[in-house]
């Protein structure tokens, strides 16, 4: 019988060297070409205030759009649900504070409702929101 010494050999290669240096172009590629955006989730312009401070801890915090629109830390609550939400968050919560971010656009009557409805829930310490003014 006649058997033969297999020649064992490293079996097929692949050089990877250029195929990283392609993956590594087009990682860039996408890093320059791509905008990144500031989305926010909700678009307020809050009015301009000369004693506007910032604040340390950050409670939670009540939007009201121009529109009328009422969100609770980024999550639109229906008109119907306000209170409901307002009282168990402020059940849940240790902390009676709460931060009203409202639209410089929204109205009057709008602002003193929402204040009376925190109050009214257990909210006792209400904060109006505001940017510095421009000279600041």
């Amino acid at each position: 019988m006649n058997f033969r010494e297999r020649k064992k050999g490293r079996g097929l290669i692949l050089n990877v060297t250029s195929l990283i240096d392609v993956m590594f172009l087009l990682l860039i590629f996408f890093m320059v070409t791509s905008t990144f955006r500031n989305q926010p989730a909700i678009n307020l312009v809050l009015p301009r205030s000369a004693t506007a401070q910032e604040v340390a801890d950050t409670p939670a915090v009540l939007f009201l759009t121009e529109n009328g629109e009422v969100y609770l830390n980024d999550t639109l609550i229906p008109a119907g649900q306000l209170m409901t939400r307002l009282e168990s968050l402020h059940a849940t919560s240790k902390d009676n504070r709460m931060v009203l971010r409202a639209d410089q656009a929204a109205t009057h009557g709008d602002v003193v409702q929402l204040i009376d409805n925190l109050k009214e829930s257990g909210f006792t310490r209400v904060s109006l929101s505001a940017r510095p003014a421009a000279g600041r």
